[in-house]
């Protein structure tokens, strides 16, 4: 396939085929990502009868081709996250920055992620971000990253490639995520599910679903304390500090110049449901901690306190540190 008929397309999957990897790519044009999470827009293209006729596919030498000509924005920001605690808010008000172009928990790169190398060699993790994060408007400048939650355990493969890149780790009090999770599960709550990313359950934790999700939020958890420890351009921000810390500590830690931009338009994305943009945002941390059951505390306490304290007190040492 030319490089040169490679404007405006996109990867949309990725998948081994014939014992190859193979990316299948897709126009999108001078569309943007503006849904919660890029599956959405992806999945939208790829239904399209002219990508569903006319896909394209080719393997990773092209991708890698392909960066060296356009390598997109540059990353300035990655957000990691438990689940459930605000990151998708971030993502949605760092997409209505007016040069900003945000990938939400892209497929493609959970899929390379989980690829032994050499498929998923640093090299490729970078020609991947730049195909997906190539600018959609004159205006475009700069690249944001929201990972999956289980991509904490890549974050030092993620830097890496990225280096020097500032990054934000946002939690919640566990309770509160587990209840979410109860109420519509994640795909981390399906036993044996992250074993790509690196995670071996103890059998304990194969029996339950719920169960299987707390130990692997316990993971997540211990990863974004290590990685604070170990890397000096990470932020800790709790679920409790938003949405006001967006504008304060998550901009500046970003390095991002709201001069002249509406706070206004910024405020209006902070006042609805990330996931659901017609619906207002209504404050729900009581509400869940009141409707934790017996088993929610249980698995609780045996997995997630002393992970998620040990990270309070580390944020709360880094305030202090800071002269917050």
């Amino acid at each position: 396939m030319p490089l040169d008929t490679l404007s405006g397309w996109i990867p949309l999957f990725l998948s081994i085929r014939d014992h190859q990897p193979t990316l299948d790519w897709g126009y999108m044009g001078r569309e943007r990502f503006t849904e919660p999470f890029c599956q959405d827009t992806l999945q939208n293209l790829a239904s399209r009868p002219f990508n569903r006729l006319l896909r394209r596919q080719s393997g990773l030498d092209l991708l890698l081709e392909r960066a060296r000509s356009h390598p997109g924005l540059p990353l300035k920001g990655m957000v990691f996250h438990m689940s459930r605690c605000g990151s998708t808010l971030a993502a949605q008000w760092l997409t209505a920055l007016s040069d900003s172009v945000v990938l939400s928990e892209p497929e493609p790169l959970d899929t390379l992620l989980q690829w032994p190398k050499p498929y998923s060699d640093m090299e490729t993790v970078q020609a991947l971000l730049a195909a997906l994060g190539q600018p959609r408007r004159e205006s475009d400048r700069q690249l944001f990253l929201k990972t999956d939650c289980w991509h904490m355990t890549h974050i030092d493969r993620l830097l890496t490639a990225f280096p020097g890149t500032p990054w934000v780790f946002i939690y919640r009090n566990p309770v509160e995520v587990l209840v979410s999770h109860q109420r519509m599960p994640g795909w981390h709550l399906v036993p044996g599910s992250m074993t790509g990313h690196g995670m071996q359950p103890p059998d304990e934790a194969m029996n339950n679903s719920l169960g299987h999700g707390a130990w692997v939020l316990s993971v997540i958890l211990d990863q974004a304390r290590h990685a604070t420890e170990r890397h000096g351009n990470g932020l800790l921000l709790n679920y409790s500090e938003l949405p006001e810390a967006l504008e304060s500590k998550l901009a500046a830690h970003f390095g991002l110049d709201l001069t002249g931009l509406s706070s206004e338009n910024l405020r209006a994305v902070t006042g609805h449901h990330s996931k659901q943009r017609d619906t207002a945002f209504h404050p729900d941390s009581a509400e869940k901690r009141a409707a934790a059951d017996a088993h929610i505390l249980d698995l609780t306490d045996r997995w997630l306190n002393k992970p998620y304290q040990l990270l309070e007190q580390l944020r709360l040492n880094l305030k202090t540190a800071v002269g917050e």
